[in-house]
């Protein structure tokens, strides 16, 4: 058995790049294990506890100085007492400034950190803290910009809630899309494209809800438009690497991980009426035969990502079948559990039967065969 310490210090020492690193890896694995071989969902993330060890630390450090920069600029501008003395236009704009920079030690702190642990050590857990610290920290400072520096914006932004809510909106999602851009240009770390694809989804929905009064949402159209644009956009990273053993299987994974939730709950609105309503008999028979065609996708694509994002809804749709042939309150539970869990544990393990059998109904040359990768025998 080999030691992942091993391959981590040839890395730090830089005798191997991280790509290949990760290549050996899964080729020493693949010896001890012939079914992980080649398998595109391989959480690199997590090297050893240590790891674990230092994202707790991280998370500990991020919220502290979130609460010591608050106590300080709160102190420094007086908030605690600030109407006592001053006018309301000055003390309006000294709150403004504080809520301005009170991110900027976090934003910093964290970036000085992912220089390390990431772009030297390539310790990816704490890495995706620390992109989550970074990525959130520029979207507080875009929305206090937005604030209202006088009396007179303050009863504007009043008037119209809709349009400062909107704008607060706007400049919260499109910070955090440009900082979630910066990181992955900067550390080529595949999570922040999971980070940016929210921020670019969270832009869109406010668009929506602004335009459409949230119609369009509520009933899931609006996820599922984002959700297939997201899914598209992961195939085409998925199609550059067709043997899912580089980074651009790593970067297609965080992709097919946020747009499934949002395809699968747009579907839900759209069959329901909203994402939030309770299914019928027939609502719950309709969604019941899209999750099995999704899952089948999921299969062909080799993603398990897919299908767990539509476990809930799955679990949904069947209680509500199992309650109406017959089942009934504790007899429901049961076998809504038994019939789930079960699907789950055959399904994982003959995945790799299951996908051979649907991969004879698509094509296994040209785009077709690098979208839906072969099964090796």
């Amino acid at each position: 058995m080999f030691d992942k310490g091993d391959i981590l210090a040839a890395v730090e020492a830089g005798a191997i790049s991280r790509e290949n690193a990760d290549r050996l890896e899964a080729f020493l694995k693949a010896r001890n294990d012939p079914e992980r071989m080649l398998d595109p969902e391989n959480l690199r993330f997590l090297t050893n506890f240590n790891d674990i060890f230092l994202t707790i630390g991280i998370v500990v450090l991020m919220t502290g100085l979130s609460f010591l920069s608050f106590n300080l600029f709160s102190n420094l501008f007086g908030l605690p007492a600030i109407f006592d003395g001053a006018g309301t236009e000055e003390a309006i704009g000294r709150v403004k400034l504080a809520i301005v920079l009170m991110p900027l030690p976090v934003m910093i702190a964290a970036w000085a950190l992912a220089e390390y642990f990431c772009g030297r050590r390539r310790l990816l857990l704490p890495s995706m803290a620390l992109a989550v610290s970074f990525v959130s920290a520029p979207g507080l400072l875009a929305m206090a910009l937005f604030m209202p520096t006088s009396e007179r914006e303050v009863e504007g932004f009043a008037d119209d809630f809709g349009a400062f809510f909107s704008n607060l909106g706007y400049a919260y999602f499109g910070a955090a899309a440009l900082a979630a851009l910066a990181v992955f240009w900067r550390f080529r770390l595949p999570f922040s494209l999971f980070l940016m694809a929210l921020s670019v989804a969270g832009l869109f929905y406010v668009a929506v809800a602004r335009i459409n009064d949230g119609d369009l949402l509520l009933s899931g159209g609006a996820m599922l438009i984002v959700g297939l644009a997201t899914l598209a956009v992961a195939i085409g990273f998925d199609s550059r690497d067709p043997q899912r053993a580089g980074r651009m299987s790593d970067h297609a994974f965080w992709l097919h991980l946020a747009a499934a939730p949002q395809i699968i709950f747009g579907i839900r609105g759209l069959v329901l009426g909203s994402g939030f309503a309770p299914a019928g008999i027939a609502d719950a028979t309709v969604m019941l035969i899209v999750l099995i065609a999704f899952a089948l996708t999921s299969l062909a694509l080799n993603r398990r990502a897919l299908i767990v994002s539509g476990l809930v809804s799955f679990a949904t749709a069947l209680w509500v079948l199992v309650d109406e042939v017959g089942g009934g309150g504790l007899n429901t539970l049961m076998l809504t559990a038994l019939i789930v869990g079960g699907s789950i544990v055959l399904l994982g393990g003959g995945w790799r039967t299951a996908r051979r059998a649907i991969l004879k109904l698509v094509p296994s040359t040209g785009m077709s065969g690098r979208i839906f990768p072969p099964e090796p025998a």
